[in-house]
């Protein structure tokens, strides 16, 4: 049976994203048995930042000039090496931590910004269905990464070294279905652009610019934030985080198929409506961590925030591609994925001021913020403001003709 050519893309997609994900349950093990502070494990979702922005900026703007496999088949290698330097890390120092980081961080690069332009142009039907696939792909991947390596890790010997190996074997079987797929030409002659020509507008910064950071800030809350505030409760904390990480993922296709079905609002209004929602669950969190009031508002919160992830990957991967030709569809891809990444920042900077000056101010910053990006994104979306200019219009003439 021959594999459709979006679905051998996607399974390149899929396998990077598991074994980039995979690290999040293991921060657990990390903790607790190899004894690394707070910062020092959330550092590593950082240095997993370092790597992955650069390679995005300069892997999208390289597959608009090179094609889409020449990016794709060096991620898997990276991907391969990555898990390999970190299983490096259950018998060195914790060097081998942050730099299997950082070259897994090259690979997700690579391949978001690749992978997210190719299956546009392999995808039929809708303007959305190509940035559907690149989500369920990616998210399938970030979904089942955590789930198996924090069962892996929980319930066989050597938790910081079984995960990374079954993700090597997994890319030895998936890149020889990825290695040969016909690539699609661009179109684009000499040197590509390194950003997207939208990129220079407002509309771009003060939408995506401030909506971008939640996709990945609202996941991470989910399953790197709350699971730490209710670690103590927890007989199996290594399951249950990657659990949680898996439920958000999961909770992010699910909403897929509802993704810009609405003429009312900006698909981003109603992601960062959910966040606020989620976020007032964490606050529940920080207030009954130490009892199972928590950890019921801890899988509670994972719901808005899992539909706030899925919504506001795809819809603003959608919006940036919307206007891109295909010559910059992956500079257009990498420049969305880009501002994505920073929310992957936030555990660290929640765990520096979380003990300084409580979590629920912290999250009571991130609703504030999330009302301040829906205003920015009604704004600009014009839809909003013409409907209240419209409806302030005809108050008079109502007016006048009661009057007569």
């Amino acid at each position: 049976m021959r594999i459709s050519d979006w679905l051998r893309v996607g399974l390149g997609m899929f396998v990077v994203a598991f074994g980039a994900n995979a690290f999040a349950p293991l921060m657990v093990s990390y903790r607790l048995e190899a004894g690394l502070s707070d910062g020092q494990v959330t550092a590593f979702l950082a240095i997993y930042i370092v790597g992955l922005i650069p390679a995005l900026i300069i892997g999208g703007p390289l597959s608009d000039t090179y094609g889409r496999r020449a990016l794709i088949r060096p991620a898997l290698v990276l991907s391969f090496f990555g898990s390999a330097v970190l299983a490096l890390g259950a018998f060195g120092p914790a060097f081998f931590i942050g730099a299997g980081r950082f070259i897994t961080g090259l690979a997700t690069g690579l391949v978001m910004a690749s992978g997210a332009a190719w299956l546009k142009q392999l995808s039929a039907g809708p303007s959305i269905q190509g940035a559907r696939r690149a989500t369920i792909a990616l998210t399938s991947g970030f979904a089942g990464g955590p789930l198996v390596a924090g069962l892996v890790a929980e319930f066989l010997p050597k938790p910081d070294l079984f995960p990374y190996l079954l993700h090597l074997v997994l890319v030895t079987l998936i890149t020889p279905l990825v290695w040969n797929t016909p690539t699609v030409t661009t179109g684009s002659s000499g040197k590509g652009k390194l950003f997207a020509s939208q990129v220079a507008t407002k509309r771009f910064w003060l939408t995506l610019g401030l909506s971008g950071p939640w996709v990945f800030g609202a996941a991470s809350t989910a399953f790197a934030v709350n699971t730490r505030l209710l670690e103590a409760q927890m007989d199996h904390p290594v399951v249950y985080t990657g659990s949680i990480a898996c439920l958000a993922m999961v909770f992010g296709n699910l909403i897929q198929r509802f993704v810009g079905t609405s003429r009312t609002y900006p698909p981003a209004v109603y992601g960062l409506s959910l966040i606020i929602v989620g976020m007032l669950c964490s606050i529940c969190v920080a207030l009954w961590q130490d009892s199972i009031v928590g950890v019921i508002f801890g899988l509670l919160a994972t719901i808005p925030l899992g539909f706030a992830y899925g919504i506001l990957m795809s819809s603003g991967l959608q919006e940036a591609q919307r206007q891109a030709p295909d010559e910059e569809l992956g500079a257009a891809s990498a420049s969305f994925y880009s501002l994505t990444y920073i929310g992957f920042v936030f555990p660290f900077v929640i765990s520096i001021l979380g003990p300084a000056i409580g979590y629920i101010m912290c999250f009571a910053f991130g609703i504030a913020m999330a009302l301040f990006t829906i205003f920015m994104v009604l704004r600009f979306d014009g839809r909003f403001f013409k409907k209240s200019r419209r409806r302030a219009q005809k108050a008079p003439e109502t007016t006048n003709i009661a009057r007569s």
